[in-house]
């Protein structure tokens, strides 16, 4: 039997969740450490998740040096993910990353041009694209039977999620986030 994966977590927040409970299916998959800006947070997450090793952001390069990992799982906001990619590219760690890749089109090209000049393989993580609407909607253009349809239901599920996202106490980072629609909404739709 070939030896697991070996991974590293960074961050701790309200999505992150679905990647720890997902890694912890994962026989192939062991994660050897996480971090987070709190390292209390991380080693909360850590305790439920059966992770022996936390670490706080600010220890990442030292992270990935001590543990050596196959890869790393940047399940932080989008201004962060620069950095993170650019350190573990350094170190020729393989990278997924949380959608968007970055908070403007300048950093996003930065980061793909960091990419593109190391021999590190970068994958963007999309979470909603395994739903079933979004698998539903995806077949509906596959077959060509969406037409018209198309933009109305566009349209009602982005307004929907305005008059529910930026309160909801799931995720209450959401209430001053810049360009809300794009990142955590519109996104699924050009991804379908």
């Amino acid at each position: 039997m070939k030896s697991p994966l070996k991974g590293i977590i960074v961050g701790a927040g309200y999505f992150s969740r679905f990647q720890y409970e997902a890694w912890n299916r994962i026989p192939e998959v062991i994660i050897l450490a996480n971090c987070n800006r709190s390292l209390e947070k991380a080693e909360s997450f850590a305790q439920e998740f059966g992770i022996s090793k936390s670490y706080a952001s600010a220890q990442f390069r030292e992270m990935l040096e001590i543990e050596k990992p196959d890869f790393v799982d940047i399940i932080t906001p989008p201004e962060t993910h620069l950095e993170f990619c650019k350190i573990a590219a350094e170190l020729g760690v393989t990278i997924i990353c949380q959608k968007p890749l970055a908070p403007t089109w300048d950093e996003t090209l930065k980061l793909v041009e960091l990419i593109e000049s190391s021999d590190v393989r970068c994958m963007v993580h999309e979470n909603w694209r395994g739903q079933p609407w979004y698998r539903e909607i995806k077949s509906l253009i596959e077959a060509i039977r969406l037409a018209t349809s198309s933009t109305a239901t566009f349209t009602r599920v982005w307004a929907m999620a305005g008059a529910t996202m930026p309160t909801s106490p799931v995720s209450p980072f959401f209430r001053d986030y810049k360009r809300l629609f794009i990142f955590e909404t519109g996104f699924h739709f050009l991804d379908t």
